[in-house]
């Protein structure tokens, strides 16, 4: 597997190219899997790796809000050490303000 990916000749070029290399001289029950885990597993690929997705647009801006409580947005907050027999937390942030309000 190292020769037909990292050679010169299979110059990293993936796992589908890499398996079609292999499996013009050699064959085992697994190949596919141990071919993608070992490309998964390259040092080089990973640090290489590149998007194949077209770029994001430009970001818009959000309209500033006119009052308070007019744009929220609420989260919990869970997996956390019990405190006074409670272990989630109720967030709740107002964009205008830009403040947190915690409810236990």
């Amino acid at each position: 597997m190292e020769e037909c990916h990292s050679s010169t000749e299979g110059g990293h070029a993936g796992a589908f190219r890499t398996l079609k290399r292999i499996s013009n001289r050699f064959f085992w029950r697994g190949m596919k899997r141990a071919v993608y885990q070992f490309v998964t597993e390259c040092l080089v690929c990973q640090r290489q790796k590149y998007q194949t997705m077209k770029p994001a647009g430009l970001l818009q801006p959000e309209a500033i809000p006119e009052q308070i409580w007019e744009d929220i947005s609420m989260d919990f907050i869970s997996g956390l050490p019990k405190s006074c027999g409670f272990e989630v937390l109720f967030v709740v942030v107002d964009r205008l303000r830009n403040t947190a309000t915690l409810s236990y």
